[in-house]
């Protein structure tokens, strides 16, 4: 007897819809299962094989042939197992099959039938919606991320037994779960850590402003002990709530990273990723003999925070180019390639020399040539990538010292999100009918088109240029910086004192990175 029941197989943040085919006839007893499958998909025959046993039904000592289809797509993972047992239940005459093609089975089997979580679950129920499935049966445990799918009926269960008492019955909708409605997060979710904790640094809190307005990545630079790690753990605070789009991408990437058991609801805070600069390559990009998103995927929506910048691999960090430009990253193995999403805001930190203190001679021990050795580390190539490098300074006691005022200060992050919501609010009014949302993200037409400048402007753009010998990269990126300084004080054009801020937010890469008009990269 031939029987079909539906499952989905991950493929990069995505899901594709897989037909489990099973085939019972007369012959020497096998339980044979095919379809381009991972060691843990051809391990599902013994734990099916068990679960049907010790839940009390006889497995039948036939010819079994199952198949899941197509079968050249790479199946791994053990989300296939329920739907394999439900195909050979049916195929055995033990159920109808008659219900299988609006329902999705996930899940994988215990030997004595207990139904265990699996990740990826909310990207295959978002699949089975968008393919006009009715029904999804999911684990227990992934209940919660499941019902963020609205209008999708999600069934919870944890026995096999149970599911097939369900189909017996034919009520479905009597077990679906309630779906969750999606609120609009109208509160701050970062409340522990607030700006009004960080003394001095002014300029240092203009400069992350202007950042996160149009989503521009950042490089900060400075002794050690002066706020850079502490400021950078304070940006997600002011930065415009997720939308439920972007809410949804979040989970679906946490869920496909196997963290399903942290998704109670909908995802209202952007990921902040800080790998430690050990990490390896594909820690970093992902990839594997079997892909996995990186970290830079899992900061998709949120912010990669790389402390320390100097002392990570300059070969892991040369693998940022490419995502930092087209916030995706493709890995291609011999069969297949893959597509992670990775749109995040790089927020990076570093000392200017191996003790930290340079410039200041009366505390940087460091000869030249260490210097240069250490700056050396990062690119140029790389450094273009980034939009705003800025300085900290040393904290002078005055900030600090006095203890009772410290205590009166107040939040002020709320305040400087309301700003950043406004400017970015102008950005989407103006890319409305564009590919884009942020400032960061306009090309070379586009920057024609909507960056327009006085003549004061253009003249002292134009000197820049030639005495700093830019890149047209880096000439894009002072106009896109400046374009966001615009909209962050509600200025329709820019005008000559928003290119000089952006100028400057330049200038400490010239300060270090040359020395007297000589490049100083290897």
């Amino acid at each position: 007897m031939f029987c079909r029941s539906f499952c989905a197989a991950i493929t990069g943040v995505s899901a594709q819809i897989i037909k489990v085919e099973a085939d019972i006839t007369e012959g020497l007893p096998m339980f044979h299962m095919v379809g381009y499958l991972g060691s843990e998909v051809k391990e599902a025959a013994e734990r099916v094989r068990s679960a049907i046993k010790n839940m009390g039904y006889n497995f039948q000592a036939k010819r079994i042939t199952v198949n899941l289809s197509p079968a050249d797509i790479r199946k791994e993972g053990t989300a296939f197992d329920l739907s394999v047992a439900m195909a050979l239940m049916a195929s055995f005459g033990y159920i109808s099959d008659k219900m299988f093609e609006k329902i999705m089975f996930i899940g994988e089997l215990s030997l004595d039938g207990h139904i265990n979580g699996v990740p990826g679950v909310l990207a295959m129920v978002s699949e089975a919606k968008k393919q006009g499935f009715k029904y999804c049966v999911v684990p227990e445990d992934n209940i919660k991320e499941a019902i963020l799918v609205e209008g999708m009926g999600i069934i919870g269960t944890g026995l096999l037994s149970d599911i097939v008492e369900l189909i017996m019955s034919g009520d479905l909708k009597k077990h679906v779960a309630k779906s969750k409605v999606w609120e609009v997060c109208k509160g701050n979710v970062y409340t522990e850590k607030d700006f009004s904790d960080i003394y001095g640094q002014h300029l240092l809190k203009r400069a992350v402003q202007i950042a996160v307005s149009g989503r521009h990545n950042m490089l900060i630079i400075g002794p050690p002990g002066v706020g850079k790690t502490m400021l950078a753990e304070r940006i997600p605070g002011i930065m415009p709530p997720l939308t439920k789009e972007e809410s949804i991408e979040t989970a679906i990437i946490s869920s496909i990273c196997g963290e399903y058991d942290k998704l109670n609801d909908y995802i209202y805070e952007r990921p902040v990723r800080t790998p430690h600069y050990s990490i390896s390559q594909a820690g970093l990009i992902g990839g594997g003999n079997v892909p996995k998103p990186g970290e830079i995927t899992r900061a998709h929506r949120g912010i990669l925070f790389l402390d320390e910048l100097t002392e990570f691999k300059r070969s892991t960090l040369e693998l940022l180019r490419g995502p930092l430009e087209s916030k995706k990253i493709v890995h291609t193995r011999m069969n297949r390639s893959i597509t992670y999403p990775c749109d995040f805001m790089l927020i990076a930190a570093m000392n200017p020399c191996p003790c930290g203190y340079y410039p200041d001679i009366g505390k940087c021990r460091c000869t030249p040539d260490k210097i240069r050795r250490y700056l050396g580390k990062i690119s140029h190539a790389f450094l273009d990538r980034i939009d705003i490098i800025v300085e900290a300074e040393a904290v002078r006691y005055h900030s600090v010292g006095d203890l009772p005022d410290c205590r009166e200060r107040k939040a002020v992050s709320d305040t400087i999100r309301d700003k950043v919501i406004a400017a970015e609010k102008i950005q989407h009014d103006r890319y409305s009918k564009d590919s884009i949302k942020n400032n960061s993200e306009l090309n070379a037409k586009q920057i024609k088109k909507w960056c327009h400048t006085d003549e004061a402007g253009s003249k002292f753009l134009q000197e820049i240029y030639e005495e700093w010998e830019l890149s047209a990269r880096s000439y894009y990126k002072i106009l896109k910086v400046a374009r966001t300084i615009a909209d962050y004080e509600h200025e329709e054009n820019i005008l000559l004192d928003h290119i000089k801020e952006a100028v400057f937010y330049r200038s400490a890469e010239r300060k270090l990175w040359h020395k007297g008009g000589d490049v100083i990269w290897n």
